[in-house]
């Protein structure tokens, strides 16, 4: 059994219909400008295009809530106020511009250019400063958000050849913006212009060219050097439950990365999700129903939508088991918050 489901369907140029077990909403803007509108509410989310740094503004419900999901960026103006900020850091004098190297200039004019969403211009300006290893990191980063997943992970190896550098010219500078990468269904990191950051992206740039190996083989190389590391540990299981879910070796090597999890925070909780995949996967039921209920046992700063997903799953799992009256409490709750929800009433008329 798989836990994801998702669709996006294009309608015309800057529409997109997409549609989840959570129900369906519609996406509409060009890229680094999205209006997302649901049954829940609206959200506007404001990227800085050519960059991968993106906010989003808190849900704006269709009905006051005040059990709110967590989101990134703090208020509109604060966001503006940030950019901006970056931007004046970036306006060299006449005296610095005298004094500064060329390529320098260049790379601050592509960074300035992304700021104000101008594809054209930033990787002009990014092509002049590829001798800066955050030259070719802010490109691909540039080609990443643009969907130029090949030309976005030839300067990802670039940048990676020199990885203690990455990030310098940011630290120069003091700028305070921060990449977003969506590494799961559930979860996305946030992190500051570093070697992370690079080869995090690196990854996703593997991922969208469906190149499973290579994306399989930066994410271990990773794990090994960081076994602790959360982030790592989500993007890979994510990989390969979607990849290779009847891959036992695969199932079992989730399993026993996460052996010693504990539910301490949103990213545990996400990753034990992905375990109860993988003991699923294997035909181990009573396992992915324990594991669920952990997951279930912390509800402080967790997403309502990936709560009603683990419940929903439990709920199925407890159906598969043959323990109905916990499946109908499970499904009941997720029909109480959301009638729509996958086949939630399919599988209530049933029992």
């Amino acid at each position: 059994m798989g836990f994801r489901y998702f669709r996006r369907i294009r309608l015309f140029p800057g529409a997109y219909l997409n549609m989840g077990k959570t129900g369906t909403s519609l996406s509409l803007g060009p890229r680094g400008m999205k209006t997302t509108i649901s049954s829940k509410g609206i959200r506007h989310s404001l990227g800085i295009p050519g960059t991968g740094w993106s906010y989003q503004t808190p849900l704006k419900k269709w009905k006051d809530n005040n059990n709110q999901a967590p989101n990134i960026g703090n208020n509109t103006q604060e966001q503006k106020n940030a950019t901006e900020n970056d931007y004046q850091k970036l306006e060299f004098s006449f005296l610095k511009k005298l004094i500064c190297p060329k390529e320098e200039l260049a790379l601050a004019k592509g960074v300035q250019a992304c700021i104000l969403q101008d594809y054209p211009v930033a990787e002009s300006y990014l092509k002049q400063a590829l001798c800066y290893v955050d030259g070719a990191f802010t490109l691909g980063i540039v080609y990443l958000n643009q969907g130029r997943y090949a030309d976005a992970e030839i300067q990802f190896a670039k940048a990676e050849q020199t990885p203690r550098l990455i990030g310098e010219f940011y630290r120069k500078y003091d700028l305070g913006m921060k990449i977003y990468l969506e590494i799961s269904a559930y979860y996305t990191a946030e992190y500051e212009a570093n070697a992370m950051a690079s080869y995090l992206s690196h990854a996703k740039a593997f991922q969208q060219l469906n190149r499973h190996a290579d994306t399989c083989k930066l994410l271990l190389a990773l794990y090994k050097v960081m076994p602790q590391n959360l982030d790592v540990m989500i993007f890979l299981a994510e990989i390969v439950l979607e990849k290779e879910p009847g891959n036992q070796q695969w199932m079992k090597a989730i399993i026993n990365m996460t052996k010693n999890l504990q539910n301490d925070s949103y990213a545990h909780a996400v990753l034990l999700m992905s375990k109860a995949e993988a003991f699923d996967n294997i035909g181990m039921t009573d396992a992915a129903i324990t594991t669920l209920t952990t997951v279930l046992s912390k509800k402080k700063d967790r997403s309502l939508d990936f709560l009603l997903e683990a419940q929903y799953q439990r709920g199925v799992l407890f159906l598969k088991a043959g323990k109905k009256v916990q499946a109908k409490k499970d499904l009941n709750a997720v029909f109480a918050s959301n009638p729509g929800y996958a086949n939630v009433n399919q599988l209530l008329t049933q029992m």
